[in-house]
């Protein structure tokens, strides 16, 4: 029988808990306006206005329209015809954005308690601290859109059922129906882990593992699928206004398998990845019910997303609810290495896989903190750029950035004539502000190149907003 470690003591486990609370606070709401609005944001915005959605579609916008409101923007006045008066109405960076980063930082507190209670006191204070300073968390709590909200209630949902499955509880998996239902509200992605739970849930039934409560925690599942297909139905009465993503699903951008996998391998960190995957072998073939579960919901989550993407729209964003199974994988690992070395002898020694861990995410966070552009691309840094040297009389185009302009120039914008010269046949003078992947430099034009990196996991990519001026001739 391993020995408690140094990670198992409560002390350790409540230190490790106000730390990554302290530390996540001052991380998300460190330059929560630094970075230029992000295409998506502006839609958030609007339906936090005059645009509202029905309730059935609303309630991931509720922390943004919530702190628009609380720093006194003229919500029934902004919409998305109106976007060069925003900030006459009140709109910033800040309002749009607190509401999703406090969501952020309150899941760091209750995730790590409702982990502790399934984990241990070990596992969970790793897990905490590594989700305080994980990146892609940061990244999504400095963004005006409802992925901390559904990551939020999604990941109540699995520790709920995990909790609840396990043992029985018929409170405790009532209350993950209702976390699974208010996930759902907040983006219908979030039913992904649902399924995932109900098939690790039937496969544990034909393998008949002993100590869970199966007809208990198939009434939750089943609860959570009445429920939100009722939700679904009325959503379509009232128009559907998910019907939208039609428009989404017609891009041309089409991740294949591999693409979903790196792109959540890099964003959870590769020692994170490396360490949950041992983890997730040795709890498997452990036969643990719980951290088969996590198991799970952590590897099989892109491959059900590959599933559905030949038949609904899918961005690797929606991979950001399986980052806290990740995280607890590494947790799990952690502990128990820090038990099978604890001992009169070893100190410390035992702390050496959780610091390592600690550290190469912190690393990452610090990058994403020191690059000052929030992983954006810097439109409001072009077009301040613009708005400097330009003569009223100028013409200015975009591509890409016609929000943006909007909102940053306050006055309307000229599109880019589509063509492979086309900036060489626009006026001499004109200014041209668009983005480009690695720097790539148009012909014909004076070059400003505003670099953002995208440091998250390390991966070596930037975008960059390209400010020309035509030459005069």
């Amino acid at each position: 029988m391993a020995c408690t470690g140094l990670l198992d003591r409560s002390w350790f486990f409540w230190g490790a808990l106000l730390a990554a609370t302290l530390v996540g606070a001052a991380l998300r709401l460190h330059g929560l306006d630094s970075p230029s609005l992000w295409v998506d944001e502006f839609f958030t915005i609007a339906r936090s206005g005059r645009e509202p959605l029905h309730w059935t579609s609303a309630f991931g916008y509720a922390p943004t329209r919530a702190t628009l409101a609380w720093h006194g923007a003229e919500l029934g006045r902004i919409g998305l015809d109106n976007i060069r008066e925003w900030q006459a109405l009140g709109v910033t960076e800040r309002a749009a954005r607190l509401g999703p980063c406090w969501i952020g930082i309150v899941s760091i507190p209750i995730l790590g308690l409702a982990a502790r209670s399934i984990v241990g006191n070990g596992a969970a204070a790793v897990a905490t601290v590594l989700l305080a300073l994980a990146p892609w968390h940061v990244y999504w709590s400095q963004t005006a859109r409802y992925y901390t909200t559904e990551f939020l209630f999604a990941n109540l949902f699995l520790m709920g059922f995990a909790w609840g499955a396990s043992r029985g509880s018929r409170p405790v998996l009532a209350a993950a129906a209702l976390a699974a239902v208010l996930a759902y509200l907040s983006h219908p992605t979030a039913l992904v882990v649902v399924g995932i739970c109900g098939g690790v849930l039937a496969l544990g039934w034909w393998l008949r593992v002993p100590g869970i409560a199966f007809g208990r925690a198939a009434g939750c599942l089943t609860a959570v699928l009445v429920s939100c297909a009722g939700i679904y139905g009325v959503r379509e009465l009232a128009g559907g206004e998910w019907g939208g993503l039609g428009s989404f699903a017609r891009q041309g951008w089409d991740p294949s398998l591999a693409v979903m996998i790196l792109g959540t391998a890099y964003r959870v960190e590769m020692v994170v990845l490396a360490v949950g995957l041992l983890s997730a072998v040795w709890l498997v073939r452990g036969r643990d019910p719980v951290g088969s579960l996590m198991a799970a919901v952590a590897v099989l989550t892109p491959f059900a997303f590959f599933v559905l993407k030949f038949r609904y729209p899918v961005a690797p964003r929606y991979f950001f609810v399986c980052l806290f199974a990740w995280l607890l994988l590494a947790g799990i690992w952690s502990a128990e290495v820090d038990r099978r070395l604890a001992g009169p002898r070893s100190g410390i020694a035992g702390l050496g896989g959780a610091l390592v861990l600690a550290t190469a995410v912190a690393f990452s966070a610090f990058l994403y903190a020191y690059d000052g552009a929030g992983a954006r691309e810097r439109w409001r840094d072009g077009f301040d750029h613009v708005a400097r040297h330009a003569s009223a009389a100028d013409s200015v185009y975009s591509v890409g950035g016609r929000f943006q302009a909007s909102f940053y120039l306050e006055r309307d914008i000229e599109r880019l004539p589509k063509g492979r010269d086309s900036v060489a046949a626009l006026p001499p003078g004109s200014w041209v502000v668009q983005r480009t992947r690695g720097g790539a430099a148009p012909r014909h034009a004076d070059l400003l190149a505003l670099e953002a990196r995208y440091p998250i996991g390390g991966k070596p990519w930037s975008w960059v907003v390209n400010v020309l001026r035509v030459p005069r001739r």
